[in-house]
């Protein structure tokens, strides 16, 4: 097979692409401040803001020890970027909110990474990108 024809070949280097151009949409404020995982988990409990998230929901959703997120959080309380409450009715319970600064940042990097689905659709018609979604989906379910 030619290189040029190999689909895994052309999608690594378009990760790499992606990723690197991603990279750039976080403000760099919060690049200094926070790790990439610390990132993942601060956008997990933005795009979670309604509804109450603990600590097991990070393990769960990160696939993380106790100890990997209990170290992490408290990290990450310490830094300024989350607070943990007590929940009513049981005290083992604490509940993970963004602060002020985590949601300030978290909408400029929201708006970032609009900005760059934009981009990496442009020229697209809604069918072109219904279509690929279809076909990325597909690989996607080849791989697992």
């Amino acid at each position: 097979m030619d290189q040029r024809d190999s689909v895994a070949r052309e999608l690594k280097i378009l990760m790499n692409k992606v990723n690197r151009k991603a990279e750039s949409c976080i403000p760099p404020e919060l690049k200094r401040e926070a790790t990439e995982m610390q990132g993942r988990v601060l956008g997990y409990l933005f795009h979670n803001r309604e509804r109450p998230v603990f600590q097991r929901d990070v393990e769960a959703e990160f696939s993380i020890t106790r100890a990997t997120a209990s170290k992490m959080l408290t990290l990450m309380e310490k830094n300024g970027m989350i607070t943990r409450s007590g929940v009513a009715g049981d005290a083992r319970l604490k509940k993970l909110e963004l602060t002020e600064k985590s949601l300030v940042h978290m909408k400029k990097i929201r708006q970032g990474m609009l900005d760059f689905e934009h981009m990496l659709l442009q020229g697209f018609t809604p069918e072109e990108k219904a279509s690929l979604l279809f076909l990325l989906r597909k690989v996607e379910k080849n791989v697992e």
